[in-house]
């Protein structure tokens, strides 16, 4: 892969790959090769400038060697890791929303005649009443009354332009709240997601370090102290203190022994055991 060098201090190098943008499936490809490189802890692409961020800890040369293997057609069966990937995916999604919700706006208020936006206003607030009469109905005093009300008022008033205006700001609200809720989910997704990639497995007497797929039902992980349980299993030798916080909410390390059941995401504290998946 070409690319052009625009800022690096140590640890840290910005780069161009000569291309004015990148699609969102392109971006999350080059995204998951710079994770894959050794020493890379954190990436960054940035799809409409075509550019990419990379903060490492292994020696300069090789990753920049390994930025020049790159190759977009070798790697088109590469993963992205999901949470990259639908947030940048999401983020698309609710940029363009929230642009045509501004341009269609824009076009109406400056190109339509009168009488067809006071049409379009008079269909667009019946949802708001018709959700402010049900509120009502049910005896609830709630946000949909409040609006509904709002927009009535101002149309019996014949004042169609502030009932368009208030419906206008309430539909960027509701989107920007939606975008906001999904967006919160997905950074907590990706705060909780396990990033254990190679697991000690025992075969016999010895241990062997294997990629975490290649791990089927029933093998044997070994897992030492201050290392975090990649899976969920029955001790089967060994004791350890687990601190279990982040799946049961518990504040003190549980002791686990032979018999006892782990789950994918504790930590070891103390001690050392072996599990079966």
């Amino acid at each position: 892969m070409k690319f052009i060098i625009k800022h690096e201090i140590r640890g840290r190098i910005r780069i161009h790959l000569g291309m004015e943008s990148l699609c969102i499936q392109k971006a999350d490809i080059l995204c998951a090769y710079f994770y894959s490189i050794e020493g890379v802890t954190k990436a960054k692409v940035y799809e409409r400038t075509g550019d990419g961020v990379l903060f490492f800890t292994s020696e300069r040369d090789k990753v920049i060697k390994a930025l020049q293997k790159f190759s977009f057609h070798e790697n088109e069966n590469r993963t992205a890791k999901s949470t990259d990937k639908t947030g940048r995916a999401m983020s698309h999604f609710y940029e363009e929303q929230l642009a045509n919700k501004v341009l269609t706006r824009i076009i109406t208020k400056l190109f339509f005649p009168k009488f067809f936006q006071v049409a379009m206003t008079c269909i667009r607030s019946l949802p708001y009443i018709k959700a402010a009469l049900c509120s009502i109905g049910k005896g609830r005093m709630d946000v949909s009354v409040l609006d509904g009300t709002a927009i009535f008022v101002s149309m019996v008033r014949r004042d169609f332009g502030t009932a368009s205006s208030i419906m206008f700001l309430l539909g960027i609200g509701e989107l920007l709240e939606e975008w906001t809720h999904k967006k919160s989910v997905d950074d907590l997704a990706r705060s909780m997601a396990l990033d254990v990639k190679k697991v000690w497995l025992k075969k016999s007497e010895e241990e062997v370090l294997v990629p975490i797929e290649e791990v089927e039902e029933g093998a044997l992980i070994t897992v030492r102290v201050g290392s975090r349980i990649p899976l969920d299993g029955i001790v089967k030798y060994g004791e350890a203190m687990v601190n279990q916080a982040s799946f049961t909410g518990e504040p003190l390390p549980v002791r686990k022994e032979q018999g006892s059941y782990v789950y994918g995401g504790t930590v070891i504290e103390e001690g050392e055991l072996t599990f079966q998946v």
